[in-house]
Parts: structure tokens; C-alpha cells; sequence
């Protein structure tokens, strides 16, 4: 029988690309056309002994054979096309006749085959998820990044070099072990809220895991609201002075626009705009506002403006109510006197404090130093004295001022001696008598006597103390303290101000009109002067509320290292503190969100029964209360203290043994009794939250279970069958009769769907029957998104799903368009590209030690694995032509990597950096990589440092790079033994290029070399981390020009990406299509797919960009169907 003809010269996929029919074989190609060449040019070194380059040619012997090994049989195709095979040294050459015969027979044999069978779509075996697409999907499960396969052994890779085949993607008992660890883990981060289940970043598993997840939004609220009063004191001063074209702005959206608060905006503007009506501060600072200038048209702050938001601290310093210690770590602490504390100093925020009204204080002036070995510098102490609120002349008198060690005034002989006091009189008198003699200890002003070591000062007035180095040595580590007393016998109507400071006489005092040429005056500590029952008190009293309403001494309290915490030792349990924001700053709906927020926290921390039990170990462990028979039953961990009956009982006794008698039958005082009220108002808010917790914990337990069905249902990517939903409900109920708790419960439940191989497999139910079906509408969106996203499908995709629209051609095309804009598309340029082209295992196998180059950091590092994943994604986003993956221009760079490029890149970061909301920290487009000889690929640091060796670059791995990876040329491996070459450039005498030509004199090593060698050297304008040089370790220069096979020498990655698109461009696109195909269906390709390859290819010459590819793909029958459980091949 002969065989049909066919025309040698024209190509296997030309033949596909004019349709031609598929050809009825009538004889064994193989044998009449292709075996006899073989046997001719080949078998001498492709045989069973020898077999050259691992091919053994004398075991194939009819057309099936070339079938079943169709991938070695087309690069047979290429060599002998290409003239490479025989080589040109083999005695024997086939004419180009013969050459082409015999390539036009193989051809023949695969298209036969591939016709026959085009469109199946193969052998996709069940397979578990990856460990990427298992992490990636508990990310869009849950909304956190938990890296569950962390401790997971790392996936090989299978198919077409990808590890998302089911080739090897086995499961194994070891490996299922994990998963049992990865579900408990991931389920350790489950947490129940009072509207359902949410998930938070890290496990909470613990009370401190639990208090950072629910006590951190609350801080991080305030802070987000935190009300600087200078940036509401600068709005309310524009919003005076604006111009006409902004009459018509509101107050409110005058405030938006500043990103304030418009509540707040307008209680500081009424405030200010009515303050010169009150009297004193409020006075004070009706006068600072109105002279504050209209805004210049240089911009800026006049200082007046700052000279009224320095009064305004002043102000609320000095009227606000004094602050005690609010975080007390004092074992003798009371709890319940405590918690009654933290209450009234928030109720205060925003009250005047009338223990500002006193006619006595006691300053201290700054503690002497005198260094050791060095003579000390003079100083001088100052005392000012003003009148206040316009109030007659006034007398302070300052009693006996002394030295000291302490801070305290001394009260007996004892605390003389221990802290080596000593009067200010007698120092004086000793060192400065002129100063002594001028201050007239003990006579007053307006006659009378004084204590012998006491002067008084008549408003205004300054006293300056000086202090020679004599004088300072001999009163080192001691400070002056002064009582100071307004005399109320001779001016029993009037206010003063006193300041002190050391080594700079103070200015005016903030209540002291400012004369010409001192608004830049030192101002001093201030204590006013003034008795509480004198008129100008009484009528201060209620403009000084005026001032405290609208500037409160703080907005909320967070404490700096204990934050949110009620502050009773080392008790457990929160303190809410926030009323002034409530009240003055926030709108409903943000004081909704804050309630919410507090609301959860004591939910999620169960604070209530928290503090109940830290008091109950607080009271028998450091304060000794509970020491006694009657709480011998007593135990902080007892289950029952939580109940009413536990609760009245603890009470009763607790009263009995702080002496509180109560009635018989009611817990009431027999008299009234101000320690029952407070210790009954701690238990009755004990037992008001409890009941709070218990209810809202039966209203989160409906909506949880809802919320535990949608997440299996997300994560079984199909909505749940009825006896599912039962089981996972009846699995939560067993588990809540074993005696855990609602959250331990839906814990449990979550951690068992996550060990369902309907989340974790990838096994779509297989039809019955001999031919090939369409994918079901869940299988098809699995498939999708698994291949786009490496994830689970969204919500949009399932609902395409479950409405059967998923085998529709316009349907499938626009989902595919909408995935490829979405940001996950970023998994798809990881791992595909990352695995395609070598470098997704970058960080983990990086070849450069650190130490060699500096700078080469982990920062670096980090941002040189992201560039490419960004810039394809970008390319991918924007439907970019897939020839920017060769030559793009552009590329993204954060800071870091803007720094290691340098020049007009970093010039352009930093300037696109200036105008964006995030600032250093993001990545920007910029553009330029071709004038600085990069581009595309070639050129990134991480594809440059990923093909170094040690410390220095390889041409061989960089060369072989981008013929093997990116052309998808073969070569077999290197003969054993080979040597190599030095792993720094300094330890060798001649350059790498030297080297490297030394090595391939061998012709054996030449036969491959000459094939990249030439492309890598292109690439030595870069160091072994992608620094661009001149000259190599060793100071020799370095040349870039290297031999292309085929075609003339190129210079530098300009060169080498000009010799790809000219000459290699059909191998890129071949290599493209075929590795993109295998990862899309996720096996090895077989050839029946060559039909498919050959239309990726023919619609990406016609459009070349990524839809093409992804359309394509998705669209094609092997992508839309699978095989029956009895499947049989057609018959040809």
C-alpha cells in the first residue's frame, strides 16, 4: 500500500492554518519514509548504546510510536529542519530534498493524529488544590491572608513545568494531616461578634489575642477622629476671612472639605465668635481672636493665630478638671473605688474645675545640676507676678522658699535634715546679699511684718534670683520650693498670676495683656492666685464653664501602655472614656460605628465576666478582703460566678465584711450608706452586663449559622444540598451538647468544611457514558476562576453559574474580560508567568550572597520579585499586547527598587510619589528602560540576579533563559563531569567571555552553547544582582556584543531583544501558546491540542493581545467539556 503524498515543505502547522482535511493514512509513514533516513544519518550515535543527547531512535518503529512521543519528534522536526541534525561534522548529509521529505513524513503522522482526535479534552486528573490556590482561597474565603501551607512541603511541578496538575498534585496521609492542622488553624481565626461571624488576622485563641483584635479598632477610631483644636482654630479663622466666591459654603461643608468635623467647627466658631462678650479667659480670648489678621495672599499663619491656639492650651490646662492617676498599679488599690473614679473624671472632660479657684500654691523651680569635674554656669531663678483679669494691685507673699532634694515642702526636723533643706534666705545672704537686702525678708510691701525667711511682691512685678557657680555647686540635685499665698488681709478682692522659670526671665502672662514688642516673650510655668468666695470668682464661674464646654481637657483617654484598660492593677477589663467626642465631634452615624465597636469589644472579650473574676482574684490574692471562712467557697474560676444566685450571695457577704449591715430580706442598707451605694452600683453593673452578653449572644447565634452556610456554600463554589446544610447544623449542635460554646461550636463546624474534599479537591463529578460532556455551570466557574485567579469564583461568577449562562460564547467572553481587569488577575502573572519563567521561587532560591554586593537587601529583594508580577498584571489589565512582555519601555517600582535604578525612573517615582495618597510607600509606572539598556523581561533584576551564579553573572544561564524558557528551545543535558567555571570573577585571571570560549573549543559543549551562550553575553551590561556596569568584579571591561545563531551579532539587551522579535518571534508565540494552553487545562498538552494551539497562534499574529489567549482558551472545547467515566477515543 503507499501512502498518501504530502508536500515536505510546507509545515505541520501551516497545513492547519489552509484547513486541510485530515489525511487517511493507507501505510506506515514511518516505516516507508522516515526509518530508512534514520537508519542512514542517525542511528550511528541515536542508538540503544550509545543513544546521544538521551535518543534512542532504533525503538521506534511504526507511526504510533511518533504519536505516543510527539514532543520529542517535533524537536526532531527542528533539528533536522534547522540543518543542525546530523551536525555538520557527520560524514554522511542529507540532501535538502531528503530533509525535507522526511520532516514533511513526521508531520503527516502527527496531524493524522491530531486531526483525529482534535478538541478532546484529555485526561484531567482529581487533584488537590495547590498550595497557593489553598491560601489564596482562604483569603477570598474569610478576607484574610493566613498562609495556612506555610509548614506544607513545597508542590512540584508537572504538565507543562506548572504545579497545578493533577499529574502531581497527589494526596497523601501526611500531607492530609496537614490540611486536618491548616482547617484548625484557619478556623483559630474565626470570631463570633454580636452580628455574626467575622475573621481576624492573626488566631484568637487567647484573652490578650482577643483584646488586640476588638481594643485596636477603638484606638485606631480615635485616633482616625483625634480633634486637633490649632486645625479647628485655622478653619473657623478662613471660614471668618473667606471670599466672596465662597459666601455660599456652608459651615459643615467648609469643615468637610478640611476633612473636620462639622459639629465640632461650629461649637469652636460660636465659641470664638462670642467669646469677647464673657469675662476673663473667655474675654482673653475674644481679644486674641479679633486680632488675629485676615489671611495674606503668601498663605501661611499669621503668629497671632498661634498666640490664640497657645492661650486655648493654656486655658484648658489650667480650667479643665485635674486629671489622677488613671492607670493604678498600686495592689492596695480598691477596684470599686476605682471604677467610681474613672467614671467622674469622665463625666469632667468638659466641666470647669472650681479647685481652680485657690488662694495658696506651691511652686518648684528646676532642680541645680553641677557635672562632676566641671565648673558649673551662673543661673538665675525668676519669679513674675501679674494682676489678673484687670483686678486691683495684689500682694503675694512667698512663704519661707527653701532648697531641697524632695518635692514636698518638709514636715518635721526629720525631712529638714534628710533632704538638706535650706532656706532661700540664708543662701542669699551667704552668696548674693544685695539680692537678699532688695527682696526685704519679712516686711510687707504695705507695711506689717512677714515670717523672717518670707518676702511678699506687689503685682506686677519681677524677682530675679541669681545663682553664682558656687552657689549651684553647692546646692546640686536640689530644686526651690516656694509657697506662695495671695494675701487676702490686704487686697481680699484680687486675682494674680505668678510664673517662674529658670535661666529666662518670663514674658507676660497669657492673662496679661500683650504689650508692644512682646509677643515673643518666654513664658514660665503659671499658677493663679484667687479665692474662691471672692466676687471675681463667682463671676468667672460660669464663662469659665463656657471655655471648658467647648474646649475639654481631653476628647477620649487612651492610656500610652495599657490603652483601653480600666487600670485597677493588674485586673483585667475596659474603661470607656469618650464622652466629649461623642457629644461634640462625631456624627450619628460615626457614633453609631463607635458603639458598635465598644459593643464588640465587650462581647468578643466577654470584659463583663472578665472583670467579675480578675476582681474576685484581685480581692483574695493582693487586697486580703476575701481572706476570710465566709469566701472560702469563693473561686474566680468557678463556672457558676457568673449566675444571680452566686452573684447575690457574694454581695450580701461582701457588704458584711466591709461592715455595711444590710436588710434581712432585700440587698439594702438598713441606713443610708454611701460604700453600699458604690459596692452595689459594681455589682449591679456586673449583673447588667452579664444579662447584656447573654442576650446578644442568643441573637449572634442565628445570623452565625447563616453566615457558616454561606461560607460553605462559598467555598463548595455551588450553593448546598439540603442534606449538607443538615449536616453542618447538626454537626454544631453535637458540638454545643459536648459542652463547647457557640463560637468553639462554629469554630469546629468551619474547620470541617474546610477539610471537605468538596473545598480542597478539585474533582468534578464525572458524567457516565463513552463520549465527552459539558462542564456542569460550578465546574465550569471553578475551572475559570482557578485558572484566572487561582482562587474561588466571586459571587458574579456563580450567580452566571447557577443561571446556566456558563457555556455561552458571549456570556464566557465577558466574564473572562471582567476577571482579567480584576486585581486577582495578579495570581494568574504570579504563577504563571512566575513558574513559566523561573523566577516565582526567586526568594527562596536566591543564588547571590548578600554580603558580596551592598545594599542587595531583603527590601531589595522583595521589590525585585514583585516588578514583573505588577507589570504583567498592569499588561494583562489593560489588554496590552503581549510583545511588551519583550520590549516594554515601562515598568512599576516602589521606593526601594526606584532607588536601585537611579536616574530618571527614581526622578519619576518620587515625583509621582509627591501627589499619591500612599505616598513612598506605593508602586508607579514609570517609563525609560530601553535609554538605560533595559527592557521587557530581559532587563528586570530579578531575571538578571535568578541566572547569576554566586558572585557573578552567568551568560550561560541568562542565555539559556531565554532560549529554553522563553523560545521553549530543548537541549539535552550536560555530559557528566563537566567543569565549572569560578563562582567569582576575581578568582579567575581571564573574563567570563574568555572562559566561556575556552570551554566551547569542545565541540561537544559547542553543539549547545553556540545556541545561548551568545544571548547571555548580551546581557553583561548588569552585575549578578541587575546593577548596571561597566567593568566586571575584577575592573577588567566588559563587553555586551555576543554571536546570535542565525543571524549577526547583537549588543546589549537592546540587541538581543531586536534578535528576538526579528528572528525567534514564531518560537516566543509558540512557546507562549503552548505553556498557557497546559496551564489553562491544567495537564501536560497532548496532540490533539495542536489544532487549538495552531488557531492560538494564527488569532495572536491577528490581535496580539492577552485576550486573545485567554478568549481562545476558554473558549475552546477542551477548556468547556471533560471526558465520560467510559470514555473512548473516536475511531479515525
Amino acid at each position: 500500500m503507499r501512502s498518501r503524498h504530502w508536500n515536505a515543505p510546507l509545515g505541520f502547522s501551516v497545513l492547519f492554518a489552509l484547513g486541510a482535511a485530515a489525511p487517511v493514512a493507507q501505510a506506515d509513514v514511518f516505516q516507508e519514509k522516515i526509518e530508512p533516513f534514520a537508519k542512514k544519518y542517525c542511528h550511528t550515535c541515536h542508538n540503544k548504546k550509545r543513544a546521544k543527547g538521551e535518543l534512542d531512535l532504533t525503538r521506534y518503529v511504526r507511526d504510533g510510536d511518533v504519536t505516543k512521543d510527539f514532543r520529542r519528534w517535533n524537536n526532531v522536526i527542528e533539528f533536522v529542519r534547522k540543518g543542525e541534525m546530523p551536525p555538520s561534522d557527520h560524514k554522511l548529509q542529507p540532501a535538502l530534498e531528503e530533509r525535507n521529505a522526511v520532516v514533511g513524513a513526521i508531520k503527516a503522522i502527527l496531524l493524522v493524529e491530531a486531526t483525529k482526535h482534535a478538541g478532546d479534552p484529555g485526561v484531567v486528573l482529581p487533584r488537590r488544590l495547590s498550595n497557593t490556590e489553598y491560601d489564596l482561597s482562604i483569603r477570598d474565603l474569610t478576607g484574610v491572608a493566613i498562609q495556612a501551607t506555610k509548614e506544607f512541603p513545597v508542590d512540584p511541578a508537572g504538565g507543562e513545568g506548572f504545579n497545578n496538575t493533577g499529574e502531581v498534585l497527589a494526596m497523601t496521609p501526611s500531607l492530609l494531616n496537614k490540611y486536618l492542622g491548616a482547617a484548625q488553624l484557619v478556623s483559630d481565626h474565626l470570631v463570633l461578634k454580636p452580628n455574626g461571624i467575622t475573621f481576624a488576622p492573626f488566631p484568637v485563641t487567647s484573652y490578650a489575642e482577643r483584646t488586640k483584635l476588638t481594643e485596636q479598632a477603638i484606638i485606631d477610631f480615635y485616633r482616625r477622629h483625634e480633634v486637633r483644636i490649632g486645625d479647628y482654630l485655622e478653619a473657623a479663622w478662613r471660614y471668618r476671612h473667606r471670599g466672596d466666591d465662597e459666601r455660599g459654603i456652608g459651615l459643615e461643608a467648609w469643615a468637610a472639605r478640611r476633612k473636620l468635623s462639622g459639629k465640632y467647627l461650629a461649637v469652636v466658631s460660636k465659641t470664638l465668635a462670642e467669646a469677647k462678650t464673657g469675662a476673663s479667659y473667655l474675654k482673653q480670648l475674644g481679644a486674641l481672636w479679633d486680632a488675629i489678621p485676615a489671611p495674606a495672599k503668601t498663605g501661611g499663619v499669621p503668629q497671632e493665630l498661634r498666640e490664640c491656639e497657645r492661650f486655648i492650651a493654656f486655658a484648658r490646662a489650667r480650667l479643665g478638671q485635674k486629671e489622677p492617676a488613671l492607670i493604678n498599679a498600686n495592689a492596695g488599690n480598691w477596684p470599686i473605688s476605682h471604677l467610681a473614679l474613672r467614671a467622674r473624671v469622665a463625666a469632667g472632660r468638659d466641666k470647669f474645675d472650681p479647685s481652680a479657684f485657690k488662694g495658696r500654691q506651691t511652686l518648684k523651680l528646676g532642680r541645680l545640676q553641677a557635672k562632676k569635674g566641671k565648673t558649673p554656669s551662673a543661673t538665675v531663678l525668676y519669679l513674675r507676678v501679674d494682676p489678673a483679669f484687670g483686678s486691683p494691685p495684689a500682694v503675694v507673699v512667698f512663704h519661707r522658699p527653701l532648697f531641697s532634694k524632695s518635692d514636698n515642702l518638709p514636715r518635721n526636723k526629720n525631712d529638714i535634715k534628710n533632704q538638706a533643706v535650706e532656706s532661700l534666705r540664708a543662701v542669699l545672704e551667704r552668696d548674693a546679699p544685695d539680692v537678699a537686702r532688695r527682696l526685704r525678708f519679712g516686711k510687707h510691701p504695705r507695711g506689717g511684718k512677714l515670717d523672717p525667711d518670707s518676702f511678699a511682691v506687689q503685682a506686677p512685678g519681677v524677682v530675679e534670683i541669681p545663682l553664682g557657680p558656687a552657689s549651684v555647686t553647692a546646692l546640686h540635685g536640689r530644686q526651690l520650693l516656694v509657697e506662695c499665698e495671695l494675701d487676702s488681709n490686704s487686697t481680699p478682692e484680687a486675682a494674680a498670676q505668678v510664673q517662674h522659670a529658670v535661666g529666662t526671665r518670663p514674658g507676660p502672662s497669657p492673662l496679661t495683656p500683650l504689650p508692644g514688642g512682646e509677643g515673643k516673650a518666654v513664658r514660665g510655668n503659671v499658677e493663679l492666685l484667687m479665692r474662691s468666695e471672692s466676687k471675681v470668682a463667682k463671676e468667672l464661674t460660669a464663662s469659665y464653664q463656657r471655655f471648658c464646654a467647648a474646649f475639654p481637657n481631653r476628647f477620649f483617654y487612651v492610656d500610652a501602655n495599657r490603652g483601653l484598660a480600666a487600670g485597677f492593677h493588674l485586673v483585667e477589663g475596659f474603661f470607656r472614656d469618650d464622652q466629649p467626642l461623642v457629644n461634640k465631634v462625631l456624627t450619628d452615624a460615626e457614633r453609631k460605628e463607635l458603639d458598635r465597636l465598644w459593643k464588640e469589644l465587650d462581647f468578643v472579650t466577654q470584659s463583663v465576666e472578665t472583670m467579675l473574676r480578675g476582681f474576685v482574684w484581685f480581692e483574695r490574692a493582693e487586697r486580703h478582703v476575701l481572706h476570710d471562712k465566709r469566701f472560702d467557697w469563693l473561686r474566680s474560676e468557678d463556672p457558676s460566678l457568673v449566675e444571680e444566685k452566686t452573684l447575690e450571695k457574694f454581695e450580701r457577704l461582701y457588704h458584711e465584711r466591709l461592715g455595711v449591715k444590710l436588710m434581712a430580706d432585700a440587698i439594702k442598707p438598713q441606713k443610708t450608706n454611701a460604700q453600699f451605694d458604690l459596692i452595689h452600683g459594681y455589682f449591679e453593673q456586673t449583673r447588667a452586663g452579664l444579662a447584656e452578653y447573654k442576650q446578644t449572644l442568643m441573637k449572634a447565634e442565628a445570623p452565625a449559622l447563616a453566615e457558616l452556610e454561606r461560607l460553605a456554600q462559598r467555598a463548595y463554589s455551588r450553593p448546598l444540598r439540603p442534606g449538607e446544610a443538615r449536616s453542618l447544623r447538626g454537626l454544631y449542635q453535637r458540638l454545643r451538647k459536648q459542652g463547647q460554646g457557640v463560637e468553639a461550636s462554629l469554630r469546629g463546624a468551619f474547620a470541617a468544611v474546610l477539610i471537605s474534599p468538596h473545598f480542597f479537591y478539585r474533582a468534578p463529578g464525572t458524567p457516565e457514558g463513552r463520549g465527552v460532556h459539558p462542564l456542569t455551570g460550578e465546574a465550569m466557574a471553578r475551572r475559570l476562576s482557578y485558572f484566572l485567579w487561582a482562587s474561588l469564583p466571586d459571587d458574579e461568577l456563580l450567580k452566571a453559574a447557577g443561571a446556566a449562562k456558563l457555556q455561552d460564547d458571549a456570556v464566557l467572553r465577558t466574564q473572562v474580560r471582567r476577571m482579567m481587569k480584576d486585581p486577582k488577575i495578579e495570581a494568574f502573572s504570579r504563577e504563571f508567568f512566575g513558574q513559566w519563567l523561573r523566577y516565582r521561587d526567586y526568594l527562596a532560591k536566591d543564588p547571590i550572597p548578600p554580603k558580596t554586593f551592598p545594599g542587595y537587601d531583603a527590601a531589595l529583594r522583595q521589590a525585585m520579585f514583585e516588578e514583573p508580577t505588577r507589570l504583567i498584571t498592569h499588561l494583562i489589565q489593560q489588554n496590552e499586547p503581549v510583545d511588551e512582555l519583550l520590549h516594554s519601555d515601562a515598568t512599576f517600582v516602589n521606593e526601594r527598587l526606584a532607588r536601585f535604578y537611579g536616574g530618571s525612573l527614581e526622578q519619576q517615582f518620587r515625583k509621582l510619589a509627591g501627589s499619591a495618597s500612599d505616598g513612598l510607600r506605593g508602586w508607579h509606572r514609570v517609563e525609560g528602560l530601553r535609554s538605560i539598556g533595559r527592557g521587557g523581561l530581559f532587563g528586570m533584576p530579578v531575571i538578571l540576579a535568578g541566572n547569576s551564579v554566586g558572585q557573578r553573572t552567568s551568560p550561560v544561564k541568562r542565555g539559556f533563559w531565554v532560549v529554553h524558557h522563553v523560545l521553549g528551545q530543548h537541549f539535552p543535558p550536560p555530559p557528566p563531569a563537566v567543569p565549572e567555571l569560578p563562582k567569582s570573577e576575581k578568582e579567575s585571571k581571564k573574563t567570563i567571555r574568555e572562559m566561556l570560549a575556552q570551554h566551547t573549543t569542545n565541540k561537544s559543549c559547542a553543539m549547545c552553547h553556540v545556541h545561548f551562550d551568545g544571548l547571555g553575553l548580551t546581557m553583561e551590561g548588569f552585575d549578578a544582582v541587575g546593577r548596571a556596569r561597566t567593568k566586571d568584579l575584577a575592573s577588567r571591561p566588559v563587553q555586551i556584543v555576543g554571536p546570535m545563531p542565525g543571524a549577526k551579532d547583537a549588543e546589549g539587551i537592546a540587541g538581543l531583544i531586536d534578535y528576538v522579535e526579528k528572528h525567534r518571534k514564531e518560537e516566543f508565540e509558540r512557546n507562549l501558546c503552548r505553556k498557557f494552553l497546559g496551564y489553562a487545562l491544567g495537564r501536560s498538552v497532548v496532540l490533539s491540542d495542536e489544532p487549538l494551539l495552531q488557531e492560538m497562534r494564527k488569532k495572536l499574529r491577528a490581535e496580539r493581545r492577552f485576550s486573545v489567549l485567554f478568549e481562545t482558551v476558554v473558549l475552546s472545547p477542551q477548556f468547556r467539556r471533560q471526558r465520560g467515566r467510559d470514555f473512548v477515543a473516536a475511531a479515525p
